[in-house]
């Protein structure tokens, strides 16, 4: 049988399904047009239309076009090839799968109500199409574990997620644990919001389930070089397109991006994204050594709280999960296989280790939960919690907010954690989740705007983006959803703690003052600083208030020596 496997977020080639039970196979990847042109975001604007955005920005782009070159580099390796195309899948894939007689396209499900509805329709002209049609074959391997083992009735999952609750059982309702782990994978899985009715809004109580019933899968072994195709009947093989051509519709668009922020920042994200060397090297193998080491050698002692999680702090797993060049069940079992030798040498808490685990646990919440919620995902409030209080929020109209919009994007806000957070998301794509949370807190919780402002600006500027990822932590950090979190960040305070010597801060934003407590509270210091955008006070917990009514200062009296 031969086929055609259509890349999308699964950029590799260990531990990738698509690659298995087929004779012949044939790989594509399309960059889609309408990903980097400007589409509308769904936020209304102040004339009755919708503000608009793109769906990847100039930094994801700069890192989707690096892992492309790598999987054609590991394809042609094993004697095969990348097919790439720009334009539209619902014509490029039917038509590769004709020209090259293909008996199956297969894919991996991408989270988001325009991913999966792009996947409908392509699931339908294959099958149904006039001229030519072929099987389909799709999985998902995105997640931990397999939408497949997860319960596909609304009671079972309550029943799972809140086992102490007394309610009425039905018959045979008691045997789903052993019925789940034995089901058979259907060739073409069902991630429709139906699927999932039922499932818990709750995280905690979705990873209580996931991890009852639901069993990480083994590993899929590397693909067979002699079942990768290497005839290509004449089909041009094409192009990765460069950097400055993807981003060429952003640049080039007369309307500005969400409505109202300046193009010289739009300007400037393009050029920093333009100024970061590419990686030519083998994506897919420097992830896994990157696995690997930060599993046996830092796990254990990172302290992943920080502003600054250089110096092996953070697991950077992000990037290559959005991307797919590694996929969670590889964590699961490079962390599996790590808390073995641990529990050998009986050298330190696995509880030390095993945080890596409930962070791929929490990922598919989100994920599933995106499925879930479709359209709705991108809702103002997309869900009413099932057993939290719905806090009303009100949000600040378009009309009044846009000034102070532009200040938090631009990193202009006056509070010194915020604006280093924002340089450095603009000027690298990154930066730690201690920071995005404090950004997010900022913009909804201080200044009462849109979340799904942010949570656009985050997609445009984030170069691990992940629509389910995004959005999901936007609704959840800005207190709306099904599981709403009304936490409020005292940015202030945040720093003390979290950069206490006040270096992140001074690495991306000017202080001239070499006092420590100038990075927290650069007001007192500076004379041209200017006036925060929300009332600094706010932005103390009441501690620390306490604290610089009676001392003056939170920080000791000592100079910072960087």
């Amino acid at each position: 049988m031969s086929r055609l496997v259509w890349h999308r977020r699964d950029l590799r080639l260990a531990d990738n399904e698509l690659y298995h039970n087929a004779n012949r196979i044939y790989s594509v990847f399309v960059f889609e047009s309408s990903d980097y042109s400007p589409r509308q975001t769904g936020i209304p604007d102040d004339d009755g239309g919708q503000l608009q955005s793109v769906s990847h920005g100039p930094h994801f782009s700069r890192r989707l076009i690096d892992a492309v070159h790598s999987l054609k580099s590991n394809l042609q390796s094993l004697g095969g090839d990348l097919i790439v195309r720009t334009g539209n899948p619902l014509q490029i894939v039917p038509q590769l799968a004709q020209d090259l007689q293909i008996d199956e396209v297969s894919w991996s499900e991408v989270p988001g109500y325009f991913e999966c509805t792009l996947s409908d329709k392509l699931k339908k002209i294959l099958l149904l199409g006039e001229h030519y049609r072929c099987k389909v074959f799709t999985t998902c391997s995105l997640t931990l574990v397999h939408p497949v083992d997860l319960p596909s009735d609304s009671e079972v999952w309550q029943r799972l997620a809140r086992p102490n609750e007394k309610r009425r059982t039905r018959k045979g309702m008691k045997d789903f644990k052993r019925e789940t782990t034995d089901k058979t994978t259907p060739n073409i899985i069902d991630i429709s919001p139906t699927r999932f009715e039922g499932m818990p809004t709750i995280m905690g109580d979705f990873r209580r389930v996931a991890r009852s019933v639901a069993p990480v899968r083994e590993l899929f072994e590397n693909p067979n070089p002699q079942k990768v195709a290497k005839d290509f009947n004449g089909v041009v093989i094409g192009e990765v397109p460069l950097l400055e051509e993807l981003t060429k519709p952003l640049l080039e668009s007369t309307t500005p991006m969400l409505g109202f922020l300046p193009n010289k920042l739009i300007v400037q994200l393009i050029k920093d994204s333009n100024s970061i060397p590419h990686n030519n090297g083998k994506i897919e193998e420097q992830c896994i050594r990157h696995l690997k080491d930060f599993v046996s050698n830092h796990a254990t002692t990172a302290d992943r709280n920080l502003c600054d999680v250089g110096n092996n702090n953070s697991s950077k797993l992000s990037l290559p999960l959005a991307l797919g060049t590694l996929s969670p069940r590889q964590v699961y079992h490079c962390v599996k296989d790590e808390k073995r030798k641990l529990e050998e040498a009986q050298s330190c808490s696995l509880s030390d280790i095993n945080w890596l685990v409930s962070h791929m646990e929490m990922r598919d919440y989100f994920l599933f939960n995106c499925f879930r919620e479709g359209r709705s995902a991108y809702n103002l409030s997309p869900q009413k919690p099932m057993y939290k209080p719905n806090i009303p929020r009100r949000w600040l109209p378009l009309s009044e907010s846009k000034e102070k919009f532009i200040k938090w994007a631009c990193g202009e806000t006056g509070l010194p954690l915020v604006d280093a957070g924002m340089k450095e998301l603009i000027t690298t794509g990154y930066t730690s989740n201690r920071v995005r949370q404090n950004m997010a807190s900022v913009l909804t919780k201080d200044l009462n705007l849109d979340w799904r402002l942010g949570a656009e600006w985050f997609q445009l500027c984030l170069e691990d983006h992940c629509v389910a990822a995004n959005f999901g932590n936007w609704a959840y950090f800005a207190g709306v959803g099904g599981d709403p979190k009304n936490r409020h960040f005292r940015t202030v305070s945040q720093a003390y703690r979290y950069d206490p010597g006040g270096n992140y801060v001074r690495k991306w934003i000017k202080i001239s003052s070499n006092d420590l407590e100038a990075a927290l509270r650069p007001w007192a210091f500076e004379m041209d600083w200017p006036t925060p955008i929300v009332d600094p006070n706010s932005q103390l917990s009441f501690q620390d208030k306490v604290k610089l009514e009676t001392l003056g200062r939170m920080s000791p009296a000592t100079l910072n020596e960087d």
